[in-house]
């Protein structure tokens, strides 16, 4: 049975609950709650495009449960002294189970697309971008692709804003120069490029093919629709016939009294 850690490697390569919010040990509840709300707004499932749900909605069960542990006094204190989550109870269940979309929706409200484009305007640039990138860096040894995948809206298309940001916190505070960062071969970039747009093409294609089937789906329930009513108006005329439309009798075979 695979615990509620070993899914948290899998899909965010580390099994510290506060790594995965890009957080630290010491974070108060709020900056907790802030840190789930950033994660959040990348792998809500609602957000995403369609072939990414499906990890996506692996990441935001994941990271909605640690905040759900984080958020409760008795379990973070088990957490922070014996590393435990209380996996005596089937991680799997835990997260399949539970409505995780209601228990996000319960803590904050319905947001909608434009504000995520406001808060991801906000968020570029900004100290907590830094902090993100820096811990990105740090985390990934300096692994372009790792930290792309570590900060939100974050993308292929921006590398060269966030390796200026990334040069300029290396040099200010002194960080160790990994040279997968430094000596990255350009290859690896075009590849990643390479990537970036045969995931968009497929994903324009996936989109199409859900409005067609969207499409035809429609048209079924039209025809079924239609093919009810003829047959409830069948069912009406044959109930007034008999109601109304009685047979004529043969006069040869009524007595005279």
């Amino acid at each position: 049975m695979t615990t509620f850690l070993e899914l948290c490697r899998k899909y965010f390569n580390t099994n510290n609950l506060y790594e995965v919010l890009n957080t630290s040990k010491d974070a108060t509840d709020k900056e907790v709650r802030k840190a789930y709300y950033v994660l959040s707004m990348k792998y809500h499932p609602d957000k995403v495009a369609e072939k990414e749900k499906t990890e996506a909605t692996e990441k935001f069960k994941i990271i909605s449960r640690i905040h759900a542990l984080l958020s409760d006094a008795d379990q973070r204190k088990l957490y922070d002294d014996t590393g435990c989550v209380g996996d005596d109870i089937d991680p799997n269940s835990a997260t399949e189970d539970f409505p995780w979309e209601t228990y996000w929706s319960s803590i904050f409200r319905k947001i909608t697309d434009n504000e995520i484009r406001d808060y991801e305007l906000k968020y570029k640039g900004s100290d907590d971008e830094k902090r993100d990138l820096k811990k990105g860096y740090l985390a990934g040894k300096g692994d372009m692709e790792f930290i792309i995948n570590m900060v939100p809206f974050s993308s292929v298309y921006e590398e060269d804003r966030l390796r200026e940001i990334l040069e300029k916190i290396i040099e200010e505070e002194d960080l160790p120069k990994f040279k997968a960062f430094s000596d990255e071969p350009p290859s690896k970039k075009r590849k990643r490029l390479a990537k970036a747009k045969r995931e968009e093409a497929q994903c324009k294609v996936d989109m199409k093919n859900e409005e067609k089937n969207s499409s035809n789906d429609l048209m079924v329930a039209i025809k079924k629709r239609s093919a009810e009513r003829e047959q409830q108006m069948d069912n009406f005329f044959a109930r007034m016939e008999a109601k109304y439309c009685t047979p004529k009798r043969n006069k040869k075979n009524v007595k005279k009294t």
